[in-house]
């Protein structure tokens, strides 16, 4: 049995946010730096069944943007896959920069 923790984790997602496999879910990946710089980032595969979550990530939710999810950790049984993590609460700390549109002409 693969052990379960309940946290909150900082990180940016890493692409856009797609819609999971039933309505109202979704998935997208979150990339966790931690302050020791000497320690590499952490990926985890992200899901929610929340549909009031899984519309604001396919909404609004971007590539760059920093959030804080809150839900169930599972580490998988193979060290090589990443972390499974289910989200029941989302806050965003800080959108991603929009990006610049050059002068046409």
């Amino acid at each position: 049995m693969n052990p379960q923790t309940h946290l909150a984790i900082d990180g940016y997602v890493d692409a856009i946010p797609a819609p999971g496999l039933g309505w109202g879910t979704a998935t997208f990946d979150l990339i966790h730096s931690p302050a020791d710089a000497d320690t590499p980032d952490t990926v985890y595969a992200c899901t929610t069944a929340d549909p009031r979550i899984a519309d604001v990530l396919l909404r609004e939710i971007q590539p760059g943007d920093l959030l804080r999810v809150t839900g169930i950790l599972v580490q998988p049984d193979d060290p090589q896959a990443p972390a499974r993590f289910t989200v029941d609460a989302l806050e965003v700390l800080e959108a991603a920069p929009a990006p610049v549109i050059g002068n046409c002409g």
